[in-house]
């Protein structure tokens, strides 16, 4: 099932890379949550779109047979898995576009040079995002999860 594939990706990012990536200096860090950010935002719209199309054709397949009722869970299952791309845009879009900033500040830097956080207010500093963004991304793999045990649920059903 792609929204289980969609699920366990987005998960790893937030409890397997954003732990392992927080131990380097805050000009390295934000360079790597911007490739790991690039990736998701090319590969993971289209993986939950793809998954939420074929939850939608099994509901259409079975909407006016005897299955009726499963056909409602896989419609659940395609609005719950799809929901990954609005709930992103709504719910994520002030730390991307934080953390994105803080990418163009470190642009300016030599590889070797720590980005002066002194004067960022509380919330503001690189870790604080990047501890947001996890918190926030891992709901956001929930999503695909949520999706891929509706959709074994009207498998088995």
């Amino acid at each position: 099932m792609t929204s289980a594939f969609l699920s366990g990706g987005v998960l790893a990012v937030s409890y397997g890379f954003v732990p392992a990536v927080s131990q380097a200096p805050n000009t390295l860090l934000v360079r790597e949550w911007r490739t790991t950010y690039s990736r998701g935002v090319a590969a993971s719209p289209a993986i939950a779109m793809i998954s939420a199309l074929s939850y939608t054709y099994l509901s259409y397949n079975l909407l006016h047979t005897a299955y009726h009722d499963m056909a409602q869970i896989y419609a659940l299952a395609a609005l719950v898995t799809g929901s990954i791309v609005p709930y992103t845009l709504v719910f994520m879009r002030s730390v991307n576009g934080k953390l994105n900033h803080k990418v163009q500040d470190s642009k300016e830097l030599d590889r070797s040079e720590e980005m002066n956080e002194s004067k960022a207010q509380k919330g503001e500093h690189t870790d604080e995002l990047l501890g947001w963004w996890s918190i926030l991304n891992a709901g956001r793999g929930f999503l695909p999860f949520i999706g891929a045990c509706l959709g074994i649920y009207a498998s088995v059903r």
